[in-house]
């Protein structure tokens, strides 16, 4: 009758052990598990948002090569989170480089198109180089090369202005976007111009 009462008194005993043992690998793996899915979904959307900013840079690439009169129509996916779109344009003071709290992307002479991402679901950019995907296009930025600010003699002359404020983005759906570019003589102190037209055509 002892012996019996001691293997229930073990058995009890090993459950009791292995129960806990569960809780503490699910307190450890469940969190890791968490932290691992969402670095990979980080990882996609960034990786669809340099698509999206590699294309749109393609794009204004080309009607620029082309010149005055160029027109170019293109489609992208933007994924969940994107903040800001930006395409080296008027709000934006010619992009080119961006400063964070915890490292700068320096200028280079060259204007950006950059998609900037709220990660941590606060509504606001993040504010690190983590956040922002950035991609260079040919088009000369108001900066040069050494980060000095040209004169802006030299900036009618030489610099293509691009209407940005039309580009979309919703940080709550993934959006495929149809986006027409022209380039175009408008006149004025700042003559040459790209204009931006962006249609939401799917959104999930």
């Amino acid at each position: 009758m002892l012996r019996g009462n001691l293997r229930g008194q073990s058995s009890i005993e090993f459950l009791i052990v292995i129960s806990c043992l569960l809780m503490v690998l699910g307190s450890v793996s469940i969190p890791l598990y968490n932290r691992s899915r969402d670095d990979a979904q980080r990882l996609v959307d960034t990786s669809d948002a340099r698509e999206a900013a590699t294309t749109l840079a393609n794009a204004l690439n080309t009607i620029y090569a082309d010149g005055i009169g160029s027109r170019q129509t293109v489609e992208y996916w933007l994924p969940r989170g994107v903040v800001a779109f930006r395409a080296c344009g008027y709000e934006n003071v010619d992009v080119d480089g961006v400063d964070t709290n915890d490292t700068d992307v320096p200028v280079n002479g060259r204007a950006d198109v950059q998609v900037l991402f709220d990660f941590d679901g606060n509504g606001v950019w993040d504010n690190k180089r983590e956040s922002v995907v950035i991609v260079d296009t040919i088009l000369p930025s108001r900066w040069d090369e050494n980060g000095n600010l040209r004169g802006i003699g030299w900036v009618r002359e030489n610099c293509v202005h691009v209407e940005d404020i039309n580009l979309e983005f919703n940080p709550n759906s993934r959006t495929r976007h149809r986006v027409t570019l022209e380039y175009k003589n408008i006149g004025g102190a700042y003559p040459r111009c790209i204009t931006v037209s962006d249609v939401v055509v799917e959104s999930v």
